[in-house]
């Protein structure tokens, strides 16, 4: 760092052989990575921003066989204007790349060059009604891509009362979502086995509510819900066409295949070279919808000094369906809490042993 120019090396790896899932979420292992930006941070107010910043960063990454899994680059700004609005906005960009994941522990595969384009703007934090927008979009070679679009207001009508509101939507196509994997001798490009990946049109909702109620500085009350709904239409069956690529052959269009649906048994049968020597596989539909309901009511009371009293509602409601048509109205409504819910009430006590 110098001045108001900032710069920074990292580098991280977590072994293969690595698990903490027992105490918390981990996304994956197996992974080197680097990481490197540089930047300049305004400081001094202007007729526009009170402070503002801009950087740089590329982070590649390889698994412990030294296969480089992410050429990643990324552009990102966020700054406060003088009115105490603010933003953060960012474009990233990742080279075309192998996948040691997409065939779920089969041979490596590729992944497409991507790009993704962000934006926020947050209103000035301090009023009684604030608001947050967020906008992000990605899209790649192979015709996928999402779009996410997050509202949200706060409400704090006193110091003791804060209120939120946040709706989350997203919509997208992934050009290659794994289905399932079939072993066959014949299939000498893929290691013996053909995985199968389709086109997922998918559709997801969630909405998350947050009430604080501060009655006095001993006593408290919080609520959290969360209703969601997830649609996913799998369209356009294929298989790897072979390692380290990220070709496909569709079934029923490529080499002699054919593909048919049985409504009966609400699955696929699929001959991968027509007259060939594989054999015919079959597996099930994977259209999907799911939807459910998180909400959890806290009562926190410091009946003494140190000495607290925890009273917890949590209620979850679940539903699963093979109909992947998307309608709110049907899923975040009425038929939402016809779902069979699961209540847990806890109370906690804690005593202060003083001297």
């Amino acid at each position: 760092m110098a001045g108001n120019w900032l710069w920074g090396l990292a580098g991280s790896t977590t072994t293969p052989g690595f698990e903490v899932n027992d105490i918390g979420f981990q996304r994956r292992v197996d992974r080197i990575s680097g990481a490197a930006y540089a930047g300049y941070h305004w400081t001094k107010p202007g007729r526009v921003f009170r402070e503002s910043s801009a950087f740089l960063s590329m982070g590649p990454s390889w698994n412990y066989d030294l296969d480089n899994i992410q050429k990643a680059f990324t552009a990102f700004a966020f700054g406060t204007f003088r009115n105490f609005w603010g933003y953060n906005a960012s474009v990233a960009y990742s080279a075309r790349a192998l996948d040691d994941r997409l065939t779920r522990g089969g041979p490596l595969a590729a992944t497409p060059a991507a790009w993704n384009a962000f934006t926020e703007v947050f209103s000035d934090l301090r009023r009684p009604v604030s608001f947050d927008a967020s906008v992000s979009y990605s899209w790649n070679d192979a015709d996928g891509w999402t779009l996410d679009l997050t509202p949200s207001v706060q409400v704090r009508p006193s110091g003791a009362v804060s209120f939120s509101l946040g709706p989350e939507y997203v919509v997208g196509r992934d050009a290659a979502q794994y289905v399932t994997q079939v072993s066959d001798p014949t299939a000498t490009a893929t290691l013996g086995a053909r995985y199968v990946f389709a086109e997922l049109a998918q559709h997801s909702v969630n909405v998350a509510l947050r009430l604080n109620v501060t009655f006095s500085p001993i006593l408290s009350f919080q609520l959290y819900a969360q209703p969601f709904v997830f649609t996913g239409a799998y369209t356009q069956f294929k298989e790897l066409r072979a390692r380290r690529t990220y070709t496909f052959n569709v079934f029923g269009q490529d080499n002699g295949s054919t593909i048919a649906y049985d409504g009966a048994a609400n699955a696929y049968t699929v001959d991968p070279d027509g007259a060939g020597p594989a054999a015919p596989f079959s597996f099930d539909n994977p259209d999907f919808r799911t939807r459910s309901l998180r909400s959890n009511a806290v009562l926190r009371w410091e009946y003494r000094p140190g000495s607290t009293l925890f009273v917890v509602w949590t209620q979850s409601r679940h539903g699963d369906f093979g109909d992947p048509s998307f309608d709110l109205t049907r899923d975040l409504g009425r038929e939402l809490l016809r779902d069979r819910p699961t209540n847990v009430l806890l109370v906690k006590l804690n005593y202060w042993l003083s001297r």
